[in-house]
C-alpha cells in the first residue's frame, strides 16, 4: 500500500460566530465541506472561547482518524484586528477587546486565524460563489446591521491594522439616529434590518402604515421590517412606499462604496436578501441615479450571493487553509 492510500486527508475548521448561533465545518484542500455542525452562542468572551474550544474538538472528532486539521479559522462580527483581536463586538455581549487568537490557540492547540464575518464571507464567495474569477468587487450583508468586505486583484482588502471594509458606519446623516456603534446618523441606520424598521416607525408616526399599525394593537414599537415586507407582499402601498426608501438608502451606501473601489460587482447578502424581489429592482435603478459618473462607467452588477448560509464558516476556513499552506487561495 502506498503512503498516499494511508496519509490522513489535510483539512482545516471554520467557525462563524453570530449574534445567536455559531456555524462550523470541516473543510478539505479542495473547499469540500465534510462536516457541518451549529451550536448556540454564548455569552462573554471567556464563554465564546470555551464554545470555540469545545466545537472545534466536536468537529475534529465528527471528521474521522483519516483526516488531519492542520488550523481553526474564525469569523466575528466587528472589527477585528491582524493580531486575531475582536476590538469592538456591536452583537456579542462583553467582548470588546476580546484576543480570540491569544485565548483560542493553547486551548485547541492549533494555529488560528480570525477576521470579520463578512471577510470571510467575501472569501466563499470568491471560491465557491457568485464572485468566482472577480477581480474587484463589494460584499454588502443586510442583516440586522450592515456588514461588508472589499476586493480587489482577486483578494480581500484588510486595511492597514485589519479594519477595513465598514460602511456600515459610514455617516450619511449628522442628525440621525443613535447606532449601536455610538455614532449617529450611520448608514446601517437607515439601510439594515434596523434600519427598515426605524423607517417604517417614522412612517407610522406621520400617519402612514395604519393596516399594518392596526394588526399590532397601535403600538409603533412593535413595528419591524417583518412586518412592512410582508405588507408589501400582500400589496400594501403604503408598506411598498416604505420599502421604496428602504431602497434609496441601499442605493445611497452602494454609491459611496463603488465611487471609492470601483467594483465590477457588488454582492448583496445576508438575511434580507430574501426579500430582494420585493426592493432589489428599485436598488438597480436608483444605483444609477446617485453614483457619480454613472453614464461613464461599466455597468456594475448587483447580485445576491450564492454561497449559502454556510459562507461566513467556510470563508474563515478557507482563510486557515491559505494561512497554514493547504490551499494558494
Amino acid at each position: 500500500m502506498s503512503d498516499s492510500a494511508t496519509r490522513p486527508r489535510p483539512a482545516v475548521i471554520g467557525i462563524d460566530v453570530g449574534g445567536t448561533k455559531s456555524l462550523g465545518v470541516v473543510v478539505d484542500a479542495d473547499a469540500e465541506v465534510l462536516v457541518q455542525e451549529k451550536w448556540p452562542t454564548r455569552e462573554g468572551a471567556h464563554a465564546v472561547t470555551q464554545m470555540l474550544a469545545e466545537l472545534s474538538a466536536e468537529l475534529a472528532d465528527r471528521s474521522g482518524d483519516d483526516v488531519e486539521v492542520r488550523g481553526v479559522g474564525v469569523g466575528m462580527a466587528g472589527l477585528v484586528d491582524n493580531a486575531g483581536r475582536l476590538r469592538k463586538a456591536p452583537n456579542l455581549v462583553d467582548a470588546d477587546e476580546f484576543a480570540v487568537t491569544d485565548l483560542l490557540e493553547p486551548r485547541v492547540g492549533l494555529p488560528v486565524f480570525v477576521d470579520n464575518d463578512a471577510n470571510c464571507a467575501a472569501r466563499a464567495e470568491l471560491t465557491v460563489g457568485v464572485a468566482r474569477g472577480v477581480e474587484h468587487a463589494v460584499l454588502i450583508t443586510l442583516g440586522t446591521g450592515i456588514g461588508a468586505a472589499l476586493i480587489s486583484g482577486g483578494g480581500v482588502v484588510r486595511g492597514a491594522a485589519g479594519m477595513a471594509g465598514e460602511p456600515g458606519h459610514m455617516l450619511v446623516d449628522p442628525n440621525g439616529p443613535e447606532c449601536v456603534c455610538g455614532l449617529r446618523g450611520c448608514w446601517e441606520r437607515y439601510a439594515s434590518g434596523a434600519g427598515l424598521a426605524h423607517l417604517a416607525r417614522v412612517a407610522a408616526s406621520e400617519g402612514r402604515l395604519a393596516g399594518v399599525l392596526a394588526e399590532l394593537g397601535d403600538d409603533i414599537e412593535a413595528l419591524h421590517g417583518e412586518h412592512v415586507t410582508r405588507a408589501a407582499r400582500l400589496g400594501d402601498d403604503e408598506a411598498s412606499a416604505v420599502l421604496d426608501d428602504f431602497a434609496w438608502w441601499v442605493s445611497v451606501g452602494m454609491a459611496n462604496c463603488a465611487a471609492l473601489s470601483d467594483p465590477e460587482l457588488i454582492i448583496v447578502g445576508g438575511g434580507l436578501v430574501r426579500d430582494w424581489d420585493l426592493f432589489g429592482p428599485r436598488v438597480h435603478g436608483l444605483l444609477n441615479e446617485v453614483l457619480v459618473a454613472a453614464e461613464h462607467r461599466p455597468q456594475i452588477r448587483v447580485e445576491p450571493a450564492t454561497a449559502g448560509e454556510a459562507a461566513g464558516a467556510m470563508g474563515a476556513a478557507l482563510l486557515a487553509a491559505v494561512e497554514t499552506g493547504l490551499r494558494s487561495s
